[in-house]
């Protein structure tokens, strides 16, 4: 986690002081918002005013370091309607009601996008962060991806949504389902841009990214949201669990050390596909958590996250094999 130190000292007159504040209550004129700028130029509305730009600015800075070069971008998450359970139909038939649909609603996203040098449709990824958010971690992963010539979109899942760390849970959780729904609001996204093949969008995903992969490669998924699911899909170190029908290519990548999200759960999760399914395994047994990740060596609620070099260039090489093949 980054700490910001904010030094401040008191201007010289009032009225320079005021100044942010008098453009806040313009702005809120113009809405015809003067309850809201009355509240601004409280001693009270001061301190929430300067407490809320420190903490957008702070999350702002802190992504685009993490990204620079990228340009950032705005779409939304794909909108889901659940169907009613045959349980809940019966009922309602039987008290005479209609039962109102539950709607997963959208979510306006952040996206970082950055593309390889040259003319004409290009593969593109969409890529999804770790319950950590947006780090160099993505930056390793755009470079190595604009490298191999796709285009790329690293998708923010927290900040749009008031957050920045959900490991723990305290402050805040995402469910991968959800984060499913922003990918495929990323691929919608991808596929406008002229100079993106919308035939050849891949994902990828790291930890709890990469469970929202196994999301992604759900036949329901796609089916459920009448889109055209991904054309493949990488999930690095995921959370396995039960297995289900899948729709698309996807290689796995788990390290046989890790304690967090263990191999064997995605060895069974594989298994229980059969062999007729399109999913591929690979583990490598010294390598701990984030094992791609590019010089991380810590302790993290009680979980070992340590870079492995050696694992990390045999990755490359199998997922841009894997990507050639299936996307290219």
């Amino acid at each position: 986690m980054k700490q910001l130190i904010v030094s401040w000292r008191p201007m010289e007159s009032s009225p320079p002081q005021y100044a942010l504040v008098e453009i806040c209550c313009y702005i809120a004129k113009r809405a015809a918002l003067y309850h809201t700028c009355a509240q601004l130029k409280s001693p009270r509305g001061l301190l929430v005013l300067s407490i809320g730009i420190c903490f957008w600015w702070a999350i702002a800075t802190t992504a685009s370091h993490a990204l620079e070069g990228t340009e950032v971008v705005a779409f939304q998450s794909i909108p889901f309607t659940y169907a009613p359970s045959s349980f809940a139909l019966k009922r309602a038939k039987k008290l005479g009601k209609q039962i109102e649909p539950k709607i997963e609603p959208i979510v306006r996203l952040t996206g970082y996008l950055k593309r390889p040098t040259g003319d004409g449709p290009r593969p593109a990824v969409v890529l999804l962060h770790t319950c950590a958010g947006i780090s160099e971690h993505e930056r390793y992963w755009i470079e190595v991806l604009v490298s191999w010539g796709y285009v790329v979109l690293s998708v923010d899942s927290l900040t749009p949504r008031g957050l920045e760390y959900i490991c723990d849970g305290r402050s805040g959780s995402i469910a991968p389902w959800n984060r499913a729904l922003d990918a495929y609001g990323g691929k919608e996204f991808l596929s406008s841009l002229p100079y993106v093949d919308p035939d050849r969008i891949a994902v990828m995903g790291m930890s709890h990214g990469g469970m929202a992969v196994l999301d992604i490669v759900k036949s329901a998924t796609s089916n459920g949201i009448n889109m055209r699911p991904f054309r493949a899909a990488v999930a690095f170190y995921p959370l396995c669990g039960e297995s289900t029908e899948v729709d698309m290519p996807a290689l796995i990548l788990v390290g046989g050390e890790d304690s967090w999200t263990p191999a064997e759960l995605c060895q069974r999760y594989v298994e229980g596909l059969g062999d007729s399914s399109n999913m591929t395994l690979k583990v490598f047994e010294d390598a701990h958590h984030l094992f791609d990740h590019p010089g991380i060596d810590i302790v993290e609620l009680g979980y070992v996250l340590r870079s492995n070099p050696e694992a990390r260039d045999k990755t490359k090489l199998i997922v841009q094999e894997f990507l050639e093949l299936n996307v290219n």
